[in-house]
């Protein structure tokens, strides 16, 4: 079974993940309030939504040549910067062009730099990669707790949202202030020639790990298509719930304002709980097999949250659906790996595009059914996403993919 072992890098890895997913989590239930301040239609609100995925989609082509031309370090920390800048913009816009551009800025820059730490995780940890992809998403869904109980705080003290986003920027500061004290060496995605030789080691890699075999891909771009199509599902049910989880509390549980964005931590709660606990499973089990569980564990939790008029139950359901989608999402990403036919770094863009349409297509549909028939009827969109990726996750096992190849290990380059 192979071991995880954390060093500087890993931990720096995570700050940063950690960092941007304060952004995320916190701009989720910024949706419903940007509606009732800008008094636009549900589906004009959900454009904010468009904007992350206009940002993905352009990412997924300029990654590489970013990192061609800076190396993944250089890139990565580039796009911590230009997430700093951007949530500082949103906190001080106003009018929905505004936002909206601010909200395309962020995006951007923290699409980059979650295009890079995926492979960075996989390069250094070798096969206890999905294990690590696991942890960082935990990070990320950690700290992640704190941005709606921070957001729903400033709004029930009359701040408003706006001090409760710009933390980000604290945040990233801090994780450059770590980077530049441990001045430590990360992956620079710069491929070497024999990764299975000495030299194909990471320099900053955990000591003792047995480096891992470059990924060559599996000759069949379908099974590759069909994981990006897993990704597609499970990122538009996590943006759904983010997005639009607090708008139904008030519609559908009566809760208020300050309440509903407050308990958009529940579902946080569960995805941090269930990345914590499900490194343990990513190093046991093939990564289908936790991701089909992950699945159904979420439909449960989801028809709790659908069904119950009771704000109790309700929260209780968004907890338990958190604790399924957990995995879900980095499971995807070790099938995305597993599948690529040109190397991590190409992969990871690829998902970009993946991840763009999920965040473009998903909030919009859900909040055009929404807006013409109703909350309840728009979120059956939910569970029609869970079935396409355990179907997609089925005809991907069936075909003889393992649990996961790992990434071609690289170069270090040093941070700045």
């Amino acid at each position: 079974m192979p071991r995880l072992t954390r060093d500087a890098t890993t931990w720096l890895l995570y700050a940063q993940i950690a960092a941007y997913g304060y952004f995320v989590f916190g701009f989720g239930p910024l949706v419903p309030l940007l509606r009732d301040e800008q008094h636009t239609s549900r589906f004009v609100a959900s454009l904010h939504g468009t904007a992350f995925s206009l940002a993905m989609l352009l990412c997924a082509p300029l990654f590489p040549r970013l990192v061609a031309r800076f190396g993944r370090s250089r890139t990565l920390w580039g796009a911590m910067g230009g997430v700093a800048v951007g949530s500082l913009l949103l906190a001080l816009a106003h009018g929905t062009v505004q936002t909206l551009g601010a909200t395309l800025l962020t995006a951007f820059f923290g699409c980059v730099a979650l295009t890079a730490i995926w492979p960075s995780l996989s390069d250094h940890h070798g096969a206890a990669g999905p294990a690590a992809i696991s942890e960082a998403n935990a990070a990320m869904s950690g700290i992640g707790l704190l941005a709606p109980l921070i957001v729903g705080a400033s709004v029930s003290a009359d701040l408003g949202w706006r001090p409760g986003i710009a933390v980000t920027a604290v945040l990233v500061l801090a994780v450059v202030l770590l980077g530049r004290l441990l001045r430590h060496r990360l992956p620079s995605g710069h491929q070497v020639a024999d990764a299975t030789t000495s030299q194909g080691r990471s320099a900053g890699g955990p000591a003792g790990r047995t480096p891992a075999p470059a990924v060559t891909g599996r000759g069949d771009p379908r099974l590759f298509l069909a994981a990006l199509g897993v990704i597609v599902a499970v990122a538009g049910v996590e943006v759904c719930l983010t997005q639009w989880q607090s708008d139904y509390l008030r519609e559908h549980a009566g809760v208020s304002a300050a309440g509903a964005t407050a308990a958009g931590a529940a579902l946080v709660v569960g995805i941090f709980v269930g990345r914590l606990l499900g490194a343990r499973f990513t190093l046991r089990f093939p990564a289908g097999a936790v991701l089909l569980g992950s699945l159904a564990f979420s439909a449960v939790g989801f028809a709790l949250f659908w069904a119950s008029t009771a704000p109790a139950v309700a929260v209780g359901g968004l907890v338990v659906c958190g604790l399924g989608m957990a995995l879900q999402f980095p499971m995807a990403i070790v099938l995305v790996l597993d599948t690529a036919t040109n190397g991590p770094d190409a992969a990871s863009s690829r998902m970009g595009y993946a991840s763009g349409t999920a965040f473009g297509a998903a909030p919009m549909l859900l909040a055009a059914l929404s807006d013409r028939i109703s909350p309840g009827a728009g979120f059956l969109l939910v569970p029609l996403l869970l079935a396409g990726a355990a179907v997609l996750t089925v005809l991907i096992l069936r075909a003889g993919v393992p649990a996961a190849a790992p990434a071609p290990t690289t170069t270090p380059e040093l941070q700045p």
